[in-house]
């Protein structure tokens, strides 16, 4: 077995996420949301987070994705650090969410297809066109939707409907870590 296949998919160490909250006129002090987290996870393996609401389970994978700027500590994806905007962008292919709450997820002004490619639309991850619906098609099809939904906005879909949304557009670039 090779080197890179022992390293961890994603190794997180002492990961540190503090937000200033209002104390007064002009006075801040640090809320510790996460302070000190620390994992590895292996491709294929599943890590669930347990704790009670509030205790800061989404914003350590807010924070690994790097939707919120990490306080301090590490977070590398295959044996490498992850820091500079590009490798956050490049990451990002091949790590995604899906969001607690799909309504306040989804683009009310975006149709279905649109949410669902848009991450192949930032990525530039099609040729053309008719593969980019294609990709969309299959998609929706793999969660449950039927394709005459492509056209229609968020609000008009269930909780759960919307939450299939939320999943097909999670899986479209066939990302390696999924929040």
């Amino acid at each position: 077995m090779s080197e890179r296949n022992n390293l961890p998919l994603i190794d997180v160490r002492d990961l540190k996420q503090y937000f200033n909250i209002n104390v007064g006129m002009f006075k801040t002090k640090p809320l510790k949301a996460v302070d000190g987290v620390s994992f590895s996870i292996k491709k294929g393996e599943t890590l669930g987070l347990v704790g009670e609401s509030g205790c800061g389970k989404t914003t350590v994978g807010r924070s690994i994705l790097h939707l919120y700027k990490p306080t301090s500590g590490q977070i590398f994806y295959n044996g490498k650090e992850i820091s500079t905007p590009k490798e956050i962008h490049d990451f990002r292919k091949k790590a995604t969410m899906v969001f607690q709450d799909p309504y306040s997820s989804l683009n009310p002004r975006m149709t279905v297809s649109d949410i669902i490619g848009e991450p192949l639309d930032i990525h530039k991850a099609y040729a053309t066109r008719a593969e980019r619906q294609a990709r969309i098609l299959e998609l929706m099809e793999r969660v449950g939707l039927n394709s005459e939904h492509a056209s229609r906005y968020a609000h008009e879909f269930s909780g759960g409907q919307r939450q299939r949304i939320g999943i097909a557009r999670a899986l479209a670039l066939n990302p390696d870590f999924i929040v």
